[in-house]
């Protein structure tokens, strides 16, 4: 609802009963405020502390009302919504709130009752409630605004303190609270995961948080069974992610975030699954290298770059295969569907191009860091 709402004018005969109300606004306060004492418990405990209070906000109330009825203006429900606002502060239950302005509502409309004829019973009586509904709305949807904005700065701590243990920003006697605060333990193992958020995976305490580029996790590990269960629940669901090695408290998640991001670039473009940091180092080495990265792909594959797309790929796919399987060419030849004097006859080829012998330990890592780096970035 709207800021204001307006009223149909009481009729003449009212008005000036009416008006004379406003004259007797302290004396109907007081009576007021010795209403709501009985009924509910909060005003009763404000009446007996701060009654001088509670008498001004019922006259304030009151004041506003009776001027509506009178003038058939606009009620003006800004300040139902601060006295809404600062009730929802204190902690009083909103239908407590409700219960207090339906009891003033009678409270007017019994006031007027004293001296109406019955034949304006009926008006009188739809006009006061009307202002009560207008009341009513405006104290529940500042009741509403408050747990928004609640809401908001909870979410707005919570990202700042994960923000904080990420980029070790966080003193460390501030860890613990930052912990209770996000549910999780104070000390102990943690993972960190940097890819898709993984909402399915259950059973482990987590907390999220969105960046530019990927969801990063928070992941408690705190029983000895929980590092495998959460890497083979991760790698059943069809998702994207990185995986940090474990690390010990949340003094040390940067690092953790660091492994995650490797790991995760350690995925090429379109694949799912689990890269779990040092499950395969050299590729780790190439994922975190960036530039220096296509810079060697560059070097060591040479001429092969330089061939035809289709040519290019099916050399680099069979040399891949043939690491996969740990250089087996009959092995390689299944997987490829092709004889493996193919496959040896590719194997070659691809050692002519760069100049790199595959029976050599170093020309074998050469070529295996580069067709890695061409995995992870097929734009070279």
């Amino acid at each position: 609802m709207g800021a204001r709402s307006v009223l149909s004018p009481l009729p003449p005969e009212l008005l000036g009963l009416a008006r004379a109300q406003l004259t007797r606004l302290p004396e109907f306060a007081a009576e007021l405020a010795e209403l709501l004492s009985e009924h509910e418990e909060f005003y009763r405990r404000v009446n007996a502390t701060a009654p001088a209070e509670l008498r001004k906000v019922c006259e304030v109330n009151l004041r506003h009302a009776f001027s509506a009825l009178i003038d058939g203006s606009e009620i003006n429900l800004d300040g139902v919504r601060k006295t809404g606002r600062a009730q929802a502060e204190q902690g009083i239950p909103l239908p407590a709130v409700l219960r207090a302005f339906r009891l003033a509502g009678t409270f007017i409309y019994e006031t007027l009752m004293t001296t109406m004829t019955p034949g304006l019973l009926l008006p009188v009586s739809n006009t006061v409630w009307r202002v009560i509904d207008c009341y009513s709305d405006a104290i529940a949807d500042a009741y509403r605004d408050l747990g928004t904005d609640a809401a908001r700065r909870a979410e707005q701590t919570r990202l700042a303190l994960i923000d904080g243990l990420l980029a070790g920003r966080t003193e460390q006697s501030d860890v613990d609270e930052a912990a209770e605060v996000l549910g999780l333990p104070g000390t102990g193992r943690f993972v960190v995961l940097f890819g898709d958020r993984v909402a399915e995976v259950i059973g482990w305490r987590a907390v999220w948080r969105s960046t530019s580029d990927a969801e990063v996790g928070i992941v408690a590990l705190e029983r000895g069974t929980d590092l495998d269960g959460l890497r083979r629940a991760l790698g059943a669901l069809p998702h994207s992610v990185g995986m940090s090695t474990p690390v010990a408290g949340l003094r040390h998640l940067p690092a953790a975030l660091r492994e995650a991001r490797i790991a995760r670039r350690c995925l090429a473009p379109g694949d799912i699954g689990v890269a779990v940091f040092g499950d395969r180092p050299l590729t780790a080495l190439v994922a975190g290298a960036g530039e220096l990265a296509e810079e060697l792909a560059r070097t060591v594959l040479g001429d092969l770059l330089a061939l035809p797309p289709q040519e290019q790929d099916v050399l680099l796919k069979t040399l891949r295969t043939w690491y996969e399987v740990g250089g087996s060419a009959r092995t390689a030849a299944e997987r490829l569907f092709v004889h493996p004097n193919t496959v040896r006859y590719r194997v070659r080829r691809v050692q002519e191009l760069t100049g790199r012998d595959l029976g050599d330990p170093r020309g074998a890592a050469e070529l295996y860091a580069a067709v890695e780096a061409v995995r992870l970035n097929p734009q070279y």
